[in-house]
This record gives C-alpha cells, structure tokens and sequence, in this order.
C-alpha cells in the first residue's frame, strides 16, 4: 500500500474506482491537473492506493480531513471512495485500506472518523469497527 501517484492513471486506478461508481471520460492531462490541486493539499487529502504484483492499482481509498471550528477547532477525518478490483475482492484488501486511512486520521488528529456507505455494505464497514450513527442526505445537480 503506499499514496496515489501521478503515474497511476497508467496503472488502472480509474478503472478501480468504475467498481464504485461512474468516473467519466478522464484523459490524462484532465489527470494530472486534479493530481497537482489534490497534491499542493498535502495535509487534507489522502489518497492509498494497493497494488498486485505487476503494479496495477487493485484498490484505494481516501481520508478527507475536514476543519472545524467546534471542538476546540478540531478535524474530522471523511473515508472516501474506497474500491477494490471485482477479481480482489474477499481478500481483505478493502480491510486494510479502511485501517490504513484509519491509523492517518488518527495520525492527523481527527477526533472521529466518518464515512457514508450503501445499506448492503454496511455490514463490511461494522466488521471495520464502524457503527451507524446517522441517515446520510444528498442533493445532486445536474452537470451541463
């Protein structure tokens, strides 16, 4: 396991995170511009990615750390899109990237750590360590 890299939109993350929902048509200078503006953010964005033994990406995860004011101005740490490879899944990788991303926030000084999951996930997220607290809201809009 080690952090995302610039390099790979080569070796398959997209493709990775298509397990987890719709990514878009992303060429690669779309790429490395996000890479970059994530990248000057070192201290609030964290993104692991694990690797087979060719070198793809075969999953990731992220922690948002989130700034607050209440709690003596404390941080909130948000597990974000965590995906593994359909043929790597079961093999705990999933496990690993939620204690990886864990330990960080802990790490950064998160009081908590959150994340939104679907209902039939939940039980992997209660094997983790993490308990239903809340009922998540959304409001999309429409992208023209």
């Amino acid at each position: 396991m080690r952090p995302l890299q610039r390099s790979d939109y080569k070796s398959g993350m997209l493709d990775v995170l298509r397990v987890l929902t719709t990514v878009g048509d992303i060429d690669e200078k779309s790429w490395n511009e996000r890479y970059d503006w994530l990248a000057r953010r070192g201290d609030e964005y964290y993104i692991l990615v694990v690797c087979d033994g060719e070198k793809k990406v075969v999953g990731t995860g992220a922690v948002v750390i989130e700034r607050k004011f209440i709690r003596n101005l404390g941080l909130v740490g948000h597990i974000e899109d965590i995906a593994v490879a359909k043929d790597q899944q079961g093999k705990k990788l999933g496990l690993r990237i939620i204690q990886a991303l864990g330990y960080i926030a802990d790490k950064v000084g998160c009081y908590k750590t959150i994340l939104d999951c679907s209902e039939t996930n939940e039980g992997f997220y209660v094997k983790c360590g993490y308990k239903r607290t809340g009922l998540e809201m959304a409001l999309y809009r429409d992208k023209k």
